[in-house]
């Protein structure tokens, strides 16, 4: 016995093969934070629960920052007047902090909901 009537199982068929077809960083949630004066625009920010992170990072200061957080497990280093990207798998809801390693009194927090 057929479910769908004619033209039905086409289109389910249709929007099966599109739900796997996506983009893998269709989901993902996108940061931009940039690093002037020895501190971080914005030092706090939002961002959804379940859903991969990216950190995208603009190191706007004359010297090398590390961004680094211990319960996001990262740590890397941004040269002067560069960009750094940082990958974040999906987190459940809390307050997420990080700092500048270099700079230990720049500080910020990911709150995610």
């Amino acid at each position: 016995m057929n479910l769908f009537g004619k033209g039905q199982a086409a289109g389910a068929a249709v929007l099966l093969i599109a739900a796997f077809a996506l983009p893998a960083g269709a989901a993902e949630t996108t940061i931009e934070i940039s690093v002037k004066d020895n501190k971080f625009q914005p030092a706090e920010m939002k961002a959804p629960a379940n859903t991969p992170i990216v950190f995208k990072v603009k190191n706007l200061d004359g010297a090398p920052v590390e961004f680094e957080s211990e319960p996001l497990e990262f740590e890397t280093v941004i040269k002067p007047n560069m960009e750094g990207v940082v990958k974040v798998k999906a987190l459940k809801p809390g307050r997420y902090e990080f700092f500048d390693d270099f700079h230990q009194g720049n500080k910020g927090a990911l709150i995610i909901e």
